[in-house]
C-alpha cells in the first residue's frame, strides 16, 4: 500500500527546483518512507521482499562492469580490510551477507553504486576519504536503493526525475535508519554526503550548498544538497520521536 501510495504522488511532481518543490519532494519522500518506531520502519522496508541473485548471476554482473571499474580491482590490502570490517555490520543487518559482492577499485572519483543489485562497487578515494561512520551510512543508502527497484524502474521508463529523487530520498532514510540500528548517530550520514559532494564537485562546501554545483544526470536524478539536509532533519527528528 505504502509503495503504491508514493508511485501515484512522486509521478505528479514537476521538475522546477522552486522551495515549494522542494517542500513536496520531502513531503513526498517522508510519506514514502511512513512513520512509525524505529522497530516499526525496520520491519516494514527491510521486510520488503527482493529478488536473489545467485553466484553466477554476480559472476556476470561484475564481468558487465565499466572497464575502467573493472579493470582496477583492489583484491587485497590495508584499505580492503578496513572496508569489510565497516560494512559487515550493515551487510548483516540488511542480510546481504551471502548474495553481495564487495568490488573496490581504484578511482579518482568518490563513488558508491549497487550494480545489478548484487555488486557493491565502491572507489578507493570514497573509501580513503571517508570516516568509517560516515562510510557506513553511505554504504547503507547504495543497499537502499534494493528496497526501491520496482519505484526506480517505472521513475526511469517515465523519465520522471522528480520521482528518482524521492527514490535517493528514501536511501536516505534506509541510510540512517540503519546507522541508528547499529547504535551511531545517523547525521553522521548527512556528514558523509556533504564531504562526497564537496570532493566530487572540486568546490568549496560552501560554493555547493548555495549554488548546487552538480553536472550531468546526477542533476536531474538526484536531490540538491539542501533538500537532502531538509528529509534528513524531519526524518532524524521522526526518529527520535
Amino acid at each position: 500500500m505504502w509503495r503504491t501510495t508514493f508511485l501515484t504522488i512522486a509521478f505528479s511532481l514537476t521538475l522546477f527546483h522552486t522551495s515549494a518543490a522542494a517542500q513536496i519532494l520531502v513531503d513526498v519522500a517522508l510519506e514514502g518512507v511512513g512513520t512509525g518506531s524505529t522497530a516499526e520502519l525496520r520491519g516494514r522496508i527491510f521486510n520488503t521482499p527482493l529478488t536473489v541473485l545467485g553466484p553466477e548471476f554476480r559472476t556476470r554482473a561484475m564481468g558487465e562492469l565499466p572497464e575502467s571499474i573493472r579493470r582496477n580491482r583492489i583484491a587485497e590490502g590495508k584499505l580492503l580490510r578496513r572496508v569489510e570490517r565497516v560494512i559487515k555490520p550493515l551487510l548483516v543487518l540488511h542480510d546481504r551477507t551471502k548474495d553481495l559482492e564487495l568490488f573496490l577499485y581504484r578511482g579518482d572519483t568518490l563513488r558508491g553504486m549497487l550494480w545489478r543489485g548484487c555488486v557493491l562497487a565502491l572507489s578507493d578515494s570514497l573509501a580513503k576519504a571517508l570516516e568509517d561512520e560516515e562510510l557506513m551510512g553511505i554504504v547503507a543508502h547504495e543497499l537502499g536503493h534494493s528496497y526501491f527497484m520496482d519505484e526506480a524502474v517505472a521513475a526511469h521508463r517515465a523519465q520522471d526525475y522528480r520521482a528518482l529523487q524521492v527514490v535517493e530520498l528514501m536511501c536516505d532514510a534506509v541510510a540512517m535508519l540503519s546507522l541508528r540500528l547499529l547504535g551511531v548517530d545517523a547525521e553522521r550520514h548527512l556528514k558523509g554526503v556533504q564531504k562526497v559532494m564537496s570532493l566530487n564537485n572540486k568546490e568549496s562546501l560552501f560554493s555547493d550548498i548555495r549554488h548546487e554545483v552538480r553536472t550531468g544526470d546526477e542533476q536531474k536524478t538526484h536531490p540538491t544538497f539542501v533538500e537532502r539536509t531538509q528529509f534528513a532533519q524531519r526524518f532524524i527528528r521522526l526518529l527520535s520521536s
